[in-house]
């Protein structure tokens, strides 16, 4: 076990690395803290749909990782979700478009939950019997998003940016292909990408540091198993949106505005990257946050209501920019929208401005490491960019005000994509 001393954030982290090449990255704290947060991360997830093992080249269906999650749960004795509620532990999993969690909180049965969630995962079980059944399930799973505007115009979006991305698709597919995954695909797919070497567990607050070190020893002894080479493939993406302006009318309550920049997708080492995501974060915020000037003005006029939103999203080989708001004038908030962001923003762009934000994001970022369950999310989540959490602290003090300028010559109307839901 590697034991490090992180002085600054009064935290020490623990290490184990297995002979199979699984790692356990464990964060302990003392009293008052009596919860343990055990998140098992796997480097997959819906952008994952065509891959390479060795010199064979596979493709799955759209929703194929958030299929697999649900999947992991069926054990052979019954759904696992329930053995997890007997022991008192409160379980679930998510999938992102690059990474697939299950995680579990406890307060008592520790080690017997973390041994059951390693034995889920080390236990595929399809058939085409309950994959078949689990088919009309994530149907209406992905029915209940779909009903919701807010999603709907998303997802709408999303194909109206890229042409070939899998970004362009729901995270859990289509009701057309959820209905093409088999017994086969999962299987193949577990095997490629769940292994040993790819998985990260995370364990933070109470723990018994000679329990896991020896469990662990004796879990590495009876998983042995050959590393699989295997490299996610992805479209060659042309910068071109697909579509420049679309306005449809939906059974809403209010019209929808939607703007999306394409963003150009620049090779960056992990640093460069984390560094130029704060970067755009902080420009947003600069610019749109409640507090800005802007955002102000919209209100004050009626433009805008409180479901005013500017995301930002970076994902393999996929960068955005999405503004959404709901408005009794979208024409003219699309004007006065478009008008400050290339003829004005940049006045706004100020030292004092940028300070405050920076103090803010640094604030944040520290207070967050009090919370356990987002501790493990984001410590993970780094990890597999191949960033450690508390170098990202260093990373936010390096951008500079210069920095958060050049982002905003990132954003061209060039690739720029308008989408109206009008009310019917």
């Amino acid at each position: 076990m590697i034991k490090k001393k992180i002085e600054r954030f009064n935290e020490t982290l623990y290490i184990i690395k297995l002979k199979n090449g699984m790692q356990v990255h464990i964060l302990p704290k003392e009293d008052p803290y009596y919860s343990t947060y055990v998140e098992l991360s796997i480097p997959f997830g819906a952008l994952d749909v065509k891959y390479k093992v060795y010199e064979d080249t596979f493709e799955t269906p759209y929703g194929t990782a958030h299929f697999l999650e649900h999947k992991v749960f069926a054990m052979p004795d019954g759904d696992a979700f329930v053995h997890f509620s007997k022991l008192g532990v409160d379980a679930n999993a998510m999938t992102s478009y690059n990474q697939t969690s299950y995680l579990f909180m406890a307060t008592e049965r520790v080690m017997e939950a973390l041994d059951y969630l390693l034995k889920m995962i080390d236990t595929p079980y399809y058939t085409q019997e309950n994959v078949n059944n689990e088919k009309p399930i994530i149907a209406e799973e992905l029915k209940m998003y779909l009903d919701d505007p807010h999603v709907a115009i998303q997802n709408q979006m999303m194909e109206n940016l890229y042409h070939y991305h899998p970004i362009r698709v729901d995270i859990g597919g289509t009701l057309e292909s959820i209905e093409m995954i088999d017994e086969k695909i999962l299987s193949h797919v577990y095997q490629s990408y769940y292994q040993h070497k790819n998985r990260l567990i995370t364990i933070a607050g109470k723990v018994d540091l000679k329990a896991i070190q020896r469990f662990f020893e004796v879990y590495d002894e009876h998983h042995q198993e050959p590393k699989i080479a295997v490299k996610t493939l992805y479209p060659k993406e042309p910068k071109r949106v697909v579509i420049k302006a679309m306005t449809l009318k939906k059974p809403i309550s209010m019209d929808q505005l939607m703007i999306g920049f394409k963003l150009h997708v620049k090779k960056r080492n992990p640093s460069e990257q984390i560094k130029h995501e704060t970067a755009m974060s902080m420009l947003l915020n600069i610019l749109f946050s409640p507090s800005s000037p802007i955002h102000e003005k919209l209100l004050s006029e009626k433009l805008i209501n409180q479901s005013f939103s500017v995301n930002h999203n970076t994902e393999k080989h996929a960068e955005n920019i999405i503004f959404y708001a709901e408005s009794k004038k979208v024409y003219k908030l699309k004007r006065i929208l478009l008008d400050y962001i290339f003829n004005q923003s940049s006045n706004d762009l100020v030292s004092e401005a940028f300070d405050r934000v920076q103090r803010a994001y640094l604030g944040q970022f520290v207070f967050a490491l009090n919370n356990l369950e987002y501790k493990s999310y984001i410590y993970g989540k780094y990890y597999h960019m191949g960033v450690s959490l508390f170098d990202v602290v260093d990373l936010v003090k390096e951008v500079t005000l210069d920095d958060v300028k050049q982002t905003l010559s990132f954003i061209s109307p060039k690739y720029m994509s308008i989408l109206i839901y009008k009310k019917a």
